[in-house]
């Protein structure tokens, strides 16, 4: 028997849930960012004609709520890179464990190989 043992363990990674969660963090950042050019657009309609103070207060608002649905859309689609390389990596820790069992399966046959060949001398 090999003097070293692989790790016989699947990798626990739920694919569908890590699937599923990354769709909806793209698909809300998307939602973010359509919403947001969509207020900005009719609040240039809006804007055309307006002037003064509230105006300004206005501008202010928009601009800040634009941006915090622009910022709010990059870290939904930073989450869903996130989840997605956590899943590059179960997915290559689980063939790193399954090349490790195949090659310590080749090692015990070549020993064991090895052994029936010796005992077959030895009769």
């Amino acid at each position: 028997m090999p003097n070293w043992q692989p790790n016989w363990n699947n990798v626990r990674w739920d694919w569908g849930a890590a699937d599923e969660a990354r769709s909806a963090l793209c698909h809300a950042a998307d939602l973010l960012d359509g919403t947001a050019n969509e207020r900005s657009s009719v609040a240039r309609d809006a804007q055309a004609e307006w002037r003064g103070r509230y105006r300004e207060q206005f501008d202010g608002e928009l601009a800040q709520l634009l941006r915090r649905a622009h910022d709010l859309a990059n870290e939904c689609r930073e989450a869903a890179n996130r989840i997605a390389q956590a899943s590059q990596r179960a997915w290559d820790e689980q063939k790193h464990r399954e090349r490790e069992r195949e090659r310590w399966r080749r090692e015990k046959e070549e020993e064991d190989r090895r052994r029936e060949e010796e005992q077959r001398r030895r009769r």
